[in-house]
């Protein structure tokens, strides 16, 4: 049996021995729904593989809680790619009127100024050579915005700022604050980070 060159990996086989399954566990064609099941499971509607970057190396969506700390952070967006210590990018904000349809309560989005003129044409060569940087970098702002959120909607299980905003029913599954991000595109820089909610099921 292949071990991809892992010595000591035990490797199971495709197909589950001893067992008639709906769906093997061995079947990498597909992959796992969201969820535990008291609820039912979510379609995973992404394409983690095919939907990757093809001209990037880096890309695509993570989700996590709100216990990280800020050198992991840190971390992840080196690992990511992010042009983390730049400060000349325009900063766009959102927030939900409806968060339970959305799936999110607030978002930011930050554009490189090279990614404002050669990929959304918003500003010409002249507005490129004047762009002022922001005061804080591209970490920064997305630790801030963190740190905001915690502030708006605390990091408890069940916090009231937060129960009921995600379809919640109060009792067997409550909110707890959470986060998205997103490295929409590599080249030109643009970045995406997001507020939202996920239950917590007793």
């Amino acid at each position: 049996m292949k071990t991809l060159g892992l010595k000591g990996l035990v490797v199971s086989p495709a197909i589950w021995p001893g067992k008639n399954l709906q769906v093997q566990p061995g079947d990498l064609s597909k992959f796992a729904p969201y969820g535990n099941g008291v609820y039912g499971y979510q379609i995973n509607s992404l394409e983690p593989i095919k939907g990757d970057p093809p001209q990037e190396k880096s890309g695509g969506i993570i989700y996590f809680g709100n216990a990280v700390k800020k050198e992991d952070f840190s971390g992840f967006l080196r690992m990511m790619g992010v042009r983390a210590d730049h400060k000349d990018y325009a900063a766009f904000v959102q927030k939900s009127l409806y968060p339970v349809e959305d799936r999110y309560f607030n978002q930011l989005r930050l554009i490189s100024k090279f990614g404002l003129k050669y990929m959304f044409g918003a500003i010409d060569d002249g507005e490129y050579k004047l762009f002022k940087d922001q005061k804080l970098t591209i970490g920064e702002t997305f630790w801030e915005f963190i740190e905001s959120e915690k502030g708006r909607f605390g990091t408890s299980f069940g916090d009231s700022r937060i129960e009921g905003k995600m379809g919640g029913d109060g009792e067997y599954a409550r909110e707890q604050l959470s986060f998205g991000f997103m490295l929409e595109n590599e080249y030109h820089q643009v970045y995406r980070i997001w507020s939202r909610a996920w239950l917590v099921t007793k």
